[in-house]
């Protein structure tokens, strides 16, 4: 049995519940993103983007933030038109994501979740992600976020801010 599948379980069995319940338990992006599965492995995070994330677990993870549902990311995430993704949500079988969009939704709750705890609140935290910042030469850090070195580059600002390294 996959580590996935296995840990699938272990929240089943831990929560009593599956899908929409065990997301309803789930406050951080990351814990929507991944349905309360296991997060503190990043193999186990790369065998589950792998695998794709469901995209009502997506659009779930981005309503947990107001400025991510203002700028439609789940469009940037997709690479696909609104109408596109609104007819993909209301297919009867559940729709995942392929293993690069999964990644990209990845990065968005884990910025969203380190900025937060940087900032000490989501408000802040959303301040930070919408505004031009200086040290990121005058990028948005929002529009950094789907390209792997963007996202990279935003997160180790992010990680001198929290240990007092401005510049």
């Amino acid at each position: 049995m996959s580590a996935v599948k296995q840990a699938d379980k272990r929240v089943t069995k831990s929560t009593g519940k599956t899908g929409a319940g065990a997301r309803s338990l789930a406050r951080k992006p990351t814990e929507v993103l991944l349905q309360g599965r296991k997060s503190d492995e990043r193999l186990l995070i790369i065998r589950y983007a792998q695998e794709g994330f469901y995209l009502s677990d997506v659009k779930d993870m981005l309503s947990t933030s107001p400025l991510y549902m203002e700028h439609d990311l789940v469009q940037r995430i997709t690479g696909r038109s609104v109408r596109t993704v609104q007819r993909l949500a209301k297919e009867t079988k559940p729709i995942r994501l392929n293993q690069q969009q999964s990644t990209v939704a990845f990065q968005y709750a884990q910025i969203l979740e380190h900025a937060i705890n940087v900032f000490g609140s989501q408000q802040l935290a959303e301040d930070w992600l919408k505004k031009p910042c200086k040290y990121l030469d005058g990028y948005v850090p929002l529009e950094l976020i789907d390209n792997s070195l963007g996202f990279q580059v935003a997160e180790d600002y992010l990680t001198r801010i929290e240990n007092g390294v401005y510049q």
